[in-house]
């Protein structure tokens, strides 16, 4: 027995030593969490970077909208959990919103042009604001007036999460926006800060790919 140990009996020795592993089981935890932590932004940062090269690779000057927007929904609806996707462009001219892609329920859907003014629901809010509009759950989107689709009111799967990207807000373009990208998700607040900045990078990459000059009447263009 040591000379520190002299006086103490055996139990208080033992009692700790159990508590010193207890503390060094406690700390490995932790720093196991921690990696896992580290891995996990690991893998998304590699995630969004795969998602911007293959959007730079895919997204073509001179391709029609719709083509663009399929391309986009292929990229990015399984590896950012998404439940529908869409991408308007605007006739301001007449007033109208055009859907060149609506997929939702797992398929794409016509979608009729509505009027800004009148019946534009979240899309036209976010395109009148001219900045991104994040709501949380479906009570933040009813209560922002959106505008359930006939699929959604016929089936009754709703998204709780809703993101919407202006297309082209930038100042360059004249600060006024031809469109929008929305990315929906089943999960409430499905979209971390990280996430959502990646979705504005992706409407950057489509507002210089459409290269639509903002006010364009929409009619010459595919709706």
């Amino acid at each position: 027995m040591g000379l520190f140990n002299i006086g103490r009996s055996k139990d208080e020795i033992l009692a700790e030593q159990e508590a010193k592993l207890h503390k060094l089981e406690s700390e490995s935890k932790l720093r196991g969490a921690q990696m896992e932590e580290l891995h996990e932004l690991v893998r998304h940062l590699d995630e969004d970077r795969f998602l911007l090269m293959g959007a730079l690779k895919a997204l073509r000057p001179g391709v029609e909208p719709r083509a663009l927007a399929t391309a986009l929904l292929d990229l990015c609806f399984k590896p950012l959990g998404l439940a529908s996707f869409y991408m308007a462009l605007m006739d301001w001219d007449n007033d109208l919103i055009h859907f060149p892609l609506y997929h939702e329920g797992g398929r794409a859907r016509n979608h009729t042009p509505r009027s800004l003014t009148h019946d534009g629901g979240l899309t036209g809010k976010t395109i009148a604001q001219s900045r991104p509009l994040y709501l949380r759950s479906l009570d933040e989107s009813m209560g922002a007036g959106a505008i359930l689709s006939e699929a959604e009111k016929g089936s009754g799967l709703v998204p709780q999460s809703w993101y919407g990207v202006p297309i082209g807000s930038d100042p360059a373009w004249g600060g006024r926006p031809f469109g929008l990208l929305s990315f929906q998700s089943f999960q409430k607040d499905a979209f971390s800060e990280s996430r959502r900045n990646l979705m504005d990078a992706l409407g950057n990459i489509m507002a210089f790919t459409l290269k639509v000059d903002p006010g364009r009447n929409l009619s010459e263009t595919e709706s």
